[in-house]
């Protein structure tokens, strides 16, 4: 538990410091989105100050080519009084459109447009207009902008009514003054409208440019403070770093000094020694800069002469050296610098650049002349005991003979009956005996190739029963299989009871016949199979009622082999047993 607090605490510090980056970034990111939106609503702003003293002039120059028509009379000037006051028509189609909640925008930029605005600045406008319209400073301008268009509405209706005075009478200077004076009062409220708009435009821009200001003065240094706390964490952070280092260096020099294991890098392009740990001191009395400057002529030259061919043939390999061919493990004899022998395993492993290439090698060099010496002390002791067993068993087959000639010199002056029974004990013997005799030529002594014993075993048998009255074949299928001795003596037992019996009964009343014995995979299982063409079982034989030393026998030593019993009986009489050593 005292472990698991640092680490806990460091995986707190991470969450936190991911979580204010996090901030950060939102911080940041909100920064860059209130500017934007700024600029683009103050640039929206200077578009309709800046559409204003176009509608402005417009308005103007509409009352001065009035004044005129009124003083000359001149139709041309009251058709350029209704041409300029095209700019504040376009302005109103405009204004009225994005009034409605569902506005058609291709008819205000056409408005807005004719209201000779730029069309780069119209996309602000209608943005500032549809986004803002409810904050007071831009009701305020859109309400001046309405009063200024109904004024507008009603200086075009005066304007006709002049028009018509004039058309219609001769009008006196004296009337034409008094409207000249009603125009004057047209262009005063005008003007005061107009600048009614301009006013609450300007204090909509100080508000958003205040708001920008503020916004990212207060982000700004958000950002500055997490900046200053995380450069503070990092460099703290890089001094614990930093020394968490530094006592790992420690630890591993110091690990490095005290291993008894040689540590050590080659680099494959030069075939040059790059490190070699202190442990090489220890263990073969050499200094460290011998290898690096002497390379692998200097390892070659400390090489057994029995073990140079083989570490000729591992440098060669370098040149040409990939995962297929490398050795992980080389063993070999280096003489020391007192000039002792000094049995030594090489584990490698190869280090692949970027692209997969070799290029270069670190192992470790341990020494193993101890375990060498109890490997040969090993190999000795057990060549004595391959000796030993091997005289235990052919001895144990000597006594097995001696027991079944003992038994064959028993038969004599007894009944028939005794005779055959002392027969099939000398064959169970001879078939326990011959496993014994398969172990003793076997290299391994523990296990015994099944189909070899299973052959001899039956070719012995039948020589016991071949006579000129009956003509009994082998018929042999028997795959592949090594078991030990536990399984062989139960398989044997079964076998010569099987054939024994096959022999014995089934050709009674045949000259000739033919047995089958086969052994085959089944699956996960093997199936010994012994039969004959001859005579059929009984229709009443049942195996498991059957109280005969030999059914009884065989029943038994199936069971230790895991073993099932089938017995068909009709053109030939079967026994299959299915078995699995394996469980």
């Amino acid at each position: 538990m005292m472990h698991n607090e640092p680490k806990k605490e460091r995986l707190d510090v991470n969450q936190k410091m991911v979580a204010l980056c996090v901030f950060a970034a939102i911080c940041a990111l909100s920064l860059i989105l209130i500017v934007n939106l700024s600029i683009n609503t103050l640039s929206g702003i200077r578009a309709y100050v800046a559409g204003e003293g176009y509608w402005a002039k417009a308005q103007k120059e509409s009352i001065i080519h009035l004044s005129n028509y009124i003083l000359t009379e001149d139709e041309e000037e009251f058709d350029s009084f209704k041409n300029v006051l095209r700019v504040n028509l376009g302005d109103k189609v405009a204004r009225q459109e994005l009034l409605k909640d569902e506005f058609d925008y291709e008819v205000t930029y056409q408005g807005f447009l004719e209201g000779k605005n730029h069309p780069d600045d119209i996309p602000q406008m209608i943005d500032v207009f549809r986004r803002l319209q409810w904050t007071p400073q831009v009701q305020t301008s859109i309400d001046a902008w309405t009063k200024a268009d109904l004024k507008l509405e009603q200086l075009v209706q005066f304007a006709d009514s002049i028009r018509l005075e004039i058309q219609s009478r001769d009008v006196p200077l004296i009337q034409k003054a008094a409207w000249v004076t009603e125009l004057e009062e047209y262009d005063y409220e005008l003007t005061s409208l107009e600048v009614a708009f301009s006013n609450s435009m300007g204090n909509m821009a100080r508000l958003v440019n205040t708001i920008l200001r503020w916004s990212v003065i207060f982000l700004g240094l958000l950002l500055l403070s997490i900046g200053i706390w995380l450069t503070y964490r990092f460099l703290n952070s890089t001094k614990k770093w930093m020394q968490t280092l530094k006592e790992s260096e420690e630890k591993f020099k110091n690990v490095l000094s005290n291993s008894r294991d040689i540590l050590y890098k080659m680099n494959l392009e030069t075939k040059e020694y790059e490190y070699f740990s202190p442990a090489l001191e220890n263990m073969l009395g050499y200094k460290e800069k011998d290898f690096l400057k002497g390379g692998l002529e200097f390892t070659l030259s400390r090489v057994h002469p029995d073990d140079k061919k083989e570490m000729d043939d591992v440098v060669d390999s370098y040149d040409e050296i990939n995962s297929s061919n490398f050795l992980p493990t080389v063993e070999f004899r280096l003489k020391d610098i007192e000039g002792n022998w000094v049995w030594v395993s090489n584990v490698r492993t190869l280090v692949k650049d970027e692209e997969g290439n070799p290029e270069a090698i670190v192992g470790t060099v341990r020494d193993i002349s101890n375990r060498k010496k109890q490997d040969q002390k090993l190999e000795k002791s057990l060549a004595e005991k391959e000796v030993l067993l091997q005289e235990i068993h052919h001895r144990v087959k000597n006594n097995l003979a001696i027991i079944s000639s003992l038994l064959e010199l028993q038969k004599e002056n007894i009944s028939e009956e005794m005779q055959e029974l002392l027969t099939s004990s000398q064959s169970r013997i001879k078939s326990i005996a011959k496993v014994h005799e398969k172990l003793y030529e076997s290299t391994t002594l523990s296990d015994i190739h099944l189909d070899v014993y299973i052959e001899e075993l039956a070719n012995e048998i039948k020589k016991a029963y071949t006579s000129k009255e009956k003509d009994i074949e082998l018929s042999l299928d028997v795959s592949s299989l090594n078991v030990d001795i536990n399984d062989a003596i139960p398989i044997g037992l079964i076998l010569n009871e099987l054939i024994n019996n096959a022999f014995k009964h089934a050709f009674n009343g045949f000259d000739k016949g033919i047995i089958k014995i086969s052994l085959q995979e089944k699956g996960d299982d093997m199936e010994l199979v012994v039969a004959n063409n001859g005579n059929k079982l009984a229709d009443d034989f049942n195996p498991e009622e059957s109280d005969s030393l030999g059914m009884t026998l065989i029943k038994v030593l199936i069971q230790k082999i895991n073993g099932s019993l089938e017995i068909t009986s009709d053109e030939w009489t079967s026994f299959n047993i299915t078995f699995n050593l394996d469980k």
